[in-house]
């Protein structure tokens, strides 16, 4: 999926400490930079990181806060093909948007390097998306 001229996202990465820590390196490292410069503020820890040791389980939201990122086109395979690689031992969920309200949902589980649509799985605003579903449902039964 295309997303154009500004996008969002909000993904969930759980796992051990000592992963999370790898992922967090990734992301900073600069390897997403031909998508988008990745900043401090996007990684949020789960409120347990601090007192965890390296191989208990946690977490980080990785996101842009509503605050959009001007893109002029944002392939969303392209971007998720590394990022997910770079989280294969994690347990990853995520949504991504753009201005027009285009939206991607995704998965990925622990041990794959690859993501799925996650449509139907699980919604990034549970009333209003449960509402917007059923009416496109509608629309396309008719």
């Amino acid at each position: 999926m295309i997303l154009s001229e500004e996008i969002y996202f909000e993904i969930n990465l759980h796992g051990k400490k000592s992963d999370i820590k790898n992922m967090v390196k990734f992301l900073k490292s600069g390897e997403l930079e031909d998508f988008f410069d990745i900043g401090s503020e996007y990684i949020v820890y789960d409120d347990d990181f601090a007192g965890a040791d390296d191989t208990q389980e946690t977490g980080f939201t990785f996101t842009n806060d509503d605050m959009g990122i001007e893109v002029e086109e944002f392939d969303t395979d392209a971007f998720l093909e590394i990022f997910c690689k770079a989280a294969t031992p994690l347990d990853v969920d995520g949504h991504i948007y753009d201005i027009d309200d285009e939206e991607y949902s995704f998965v990925s589980r622990p041990g794959s390097s690859d993501y799925e649509d996650a449509q139907g799985e699980k919604r990034f605003n549970d009333e209003l998306d449960e509402e917007m579903y059923a009416e496109e449902r509608e629309a396309e039964d008719d």
